[in-house]
């Protein structure tokens, strides 16, 4: 408990910055769909009419959690953009804290959920390009030992260095965040999705971890022996129930804050993969509850909205290769580097520029995470998963940075598993080469006569 609340703490310094970066610009107000959002409210004056219509900016959107909270905030602060400015900063650390609370009921790892929760709570800071130079300096310093260690032999230090490298380009965020949810009022749509999405997801493993049951592993003679430390499952709290029906609570607040909110059934389903991977034996029967609970939604979204397409949704509605790309930045960070990477081979000279052999090395970065990724698949594989899920539907949208709210939760924990890999990759490379035994005589000196 001590190491847990530990980490808690650590995450909540991690907070701090995202605090002290909070807009209070007047022209929060200013911005022209948070003017008409405060326009329709002020002059409706009906909390509850939002949850039987459209949302204040008339556009065929079914949105009435994160409309309420517009109406919240215009009765507690009126025309104070720093009220306003202070619930998106609130917002972002909320989601902070819950998928610290997610990871931890997921992994039961601390190092893993606090980690990935200060790695997502960085990418809501004020500038936040350091750590991806950071961690491409140690892939010089990987460079420099595995050369004074081994000399040219590669397949020591070579792994290891283009793993890290790949984790210096998923540690570059996909979006400013900082600009697009905490200093831009109308993002608050996605970190209020977020904010329910990660308590369903996070209630959701509590109680499969609690009384589930687990399968046993096979005992080896390489097992450490149980001592007075070793922690013993025991009965599942009377009350775990509760749990699920948390998960399905948030579930429906979240489909009424942002559309986005209707993959979070198939990251449910993700979840549970990834728990009985682990060993639970998850009860699949909840996952029907959590796909009805979409289906009652889209009802609701049905009988309460027009279902004919607006202006702004054809606006926005897109095809083509930026959907592609947008895409290949969450499946593979290198991709989006091919196209200009073969029209280089137009001209020799390309070759002979900087930025031509760092594409080549991303290139090689990626197809060496895919190869070393075994060694940590049980977290990298799911948390990538949850990430590109999460993202899918809003590729096929024009951009806006707050699409990448919850998919970048997802994705610090891929990037702490990919992290993992990479050290275990340098352990193997600075370890001494292991030396073969001697052969043993037959017999050995000293031993019995054999009949």
């Amino acid at each position: 408990m001590k190491r847990w609340i530990t980490g808690l703490l650590l995450v909540l310094s991690a907070c701090v910055p995202i605090l002290l970066s909070r807009a209070t610009s007047p022209l929060l107000l200013a911005d022209s769909d948070t003017a008409f959002i405060l326009k329709t409210i002020r002059e409706r004056q009906n909390p509850l009419s939002w949850l039987t219509g459209d949302w204040p900016l008339g556009n065929h959107f079914y949105r009435p959690i994160s409309s309420l909270s517009f109406e919240l905030d215009n009765r507690l602060y009126g025309d104070n953009s720093v009220g306003y400015g202070i619930t998106n900063c609130l917002l972002a650390i909320a989601c902070v804290l819950l998928l610290f609370w997610f990871l931890r009921e997921l992994t039961d790892k601390v190092a893993v959920a606090t980690s990935s929760a200060m790695l997502f709570a960085y990418w809501h800071w004020d500038g936040h390009g350091a750590l991806g130079h950071l961690l491409r300096y140690a892939c010089l310093l990987v460079v420099f030992f595995g050369l004074l260690r081994h000399g040219f032999a590669v397949t020591k230090w070579l792994p290891a260095t283009l793993v890290l490298y790949f984790v210096s380009l998923e540690a570059a965020p996909f979006a400013w965040l900082e600009a697009g949810v905490v200093g831009w009022l109308p993002g608050r749509t996605a970190t209020i999705m977020s904010f329910f999405a990660l308590i369903s997801l996070s209630a959701y493993a509590r109680y499969e971890r609690l009384s589930a049951d687990r399968v046993k592993p096979v005992t080896t003679p390489l097992d450490p022996p149980a001592t007075k430390g070793t922690q013993v499952s025991g009965a599942a709290p009377r009350a775990v129930w509760i749990w699920p029906l948390v998960s399905i609570l948030a579930l429906a607040l979240c489909l009424g804050s942002y559309e986005q909110g209707v993959m979070v059934p198939s990251l449910l389903v993700v979840c549970a993969c990834a728990m009985r991977v682990m060993g639970y034996r998850v009860r699949w029967g909840w996952q029907a509850a959590f796909w009805l609970t979409l289906v009652v939604y889209l009802l609701l979204r049905y009988l309460f909205v027009p279902s004919d397409p607006s202006r702004y949704q054809l606006q926005a509605l897109r095809t083509g290769p930026g959907v592609w790309l947008d895409i290949s930045a969450y499946a593979l960070p290198a991709l989006p580097m091919l196209p200009g990477f073969f029209r280089s081979f137009v001209g020799l000279p390309m070759i002979f520029l900087m930025s031509f052999w760092v594409t080549v090395v991303a290139i090689f970065a990626n197809v060496a995470a895919v190869l070393q990724v075994k060694r940590r698949w049980h977290l990298a594989l799911p948390s990538y998963a949850l990430s590109l899920l999460a993202f899918l539907p809003m590729a096929w949208l024009s951009r806006f940075e707050h699409y990448h709210h919850l998919p970048m939760a997802f994705r610090s924990l891929f990037v702490v598993a990919m992290g993992l890999v990479a050290l275990d990759l340098i352990v193997i490379a600075v370890s001494p080469q292991a030396r073969q035994a001697p052969q043993r005589l037959s017999p050995a000196p000293g031993s019995l006569p054999r009949p």
